[in-house]
């Protein structure tokens, strides 16, 4: 059961280098349950290390970093941090993620796709998981598609079926990487829809995004990062309409550009 009073995802004092390039530098971030929090800021501000780190795709340099009471790795002597082994094969189970181009399988159905990882990876029964992911399809209005393969699917049809996927998990928390960037705006409306539902019933929520439009509507938060930094966050209002730091305002006026 989430605890909503602990985060569901809790990053503090990150750092992560590539040589001698500081690519996030004491950056610390909270994702509540139930939370949309929106990570923007210019190419190469850190945002997809962000990402990619609080996935496990990478690992941060040093943090203190947990998914609720799960702690993945912790600061120690000098600074670097430990990751417990047993503690990121539990945290995978945490989260998921839907990336920017989807991902999906290109030889597997629709329904393989969302199959998959919870019967091979978390090793559940086939046939609660194959029950749940119809379900998911429903409700993500894919039932008719559930047999096709991904290139007989529009984009946003497949964008549906890689959240599909990631659901079918049963995480605590889900990362979406540039959700809208090939979305037409009645797609983009049902996104945001999508995202403040999930958000409704408990979920945290994760985006990486160029869209000021879209995560003013979505998020309740925003982090702005710049050259490895939180620059400013804040209420998303707050952070679009009336941000502080000049780093913010000049991004913001050159995004409406």
């Amino acid at each position: 059961m989430t605890n909503p009073t602990v985060p569901a995802v809790s990053v503090q004092h990150a750092r992560k280098a590539f040589g001698d390039n500081v690519v996030l530098d004491d950056v610390s971030l909270n994702i509540m349950p139930g939370e949309v929090l929106s990570m923007i800021g210019p190419s190469g501000a850190g945002k997809s290390t962000m990402l990619r780190c609080m996935t496990l795709l990478d690992r941060f340099d040093s943090a203190d970093f947990s998914y609720g009471d799960l702690v993945v790795c912790q600061r120690g002597e000098g600074g670097h941090s430990t990751y417990d082994p047993k503690a990121e094969h539990a945290a995978r189970m945490r989260f998921g993620i839907v990336f920017q181009h989807y991902n999906l399988f290109p030889h597997y159905t629709v329904l393989q796709n969302i199959t998959d990882a919870p019967i091979v990876v978390q090793k559940r029964n086939r046939e609660e998981v194959e029950s749940e992911a119809h379900e998911l399809l429903r409700q993500l209005d894919l039932t008719q598609h559930a047999n096709k393969v991904p290139c007989e699917l529009s984009g946003g049809q497949q964008q549906r079926v890689a959240i599909a996927r990631a659901l079918a998990m049963n995480p605590n928390v889900i990362y979406f990487d540039e959700a809208t960037s090939a979305l037409d705006p009645k797609l983009t409306a049902d996104m945001q829809r999508l995202i403040r539902d999930l958000a409704s019933n408990g979920m945290a929520v994760g985006i990486v995004t160029h869209e000021m439009g879209f995560a003013k509507l979505v998020s309740d938060r925003i982090a702005f990062l710049f050259d490895g930094e939180i620059a400013e966050e804040g209420a998303a209002e707050q952070v679009i309409d009336n941000p502080q730091d000049p780093r913010t305002k000049r991004f913001l006026s050159q995004a409406e550009d």
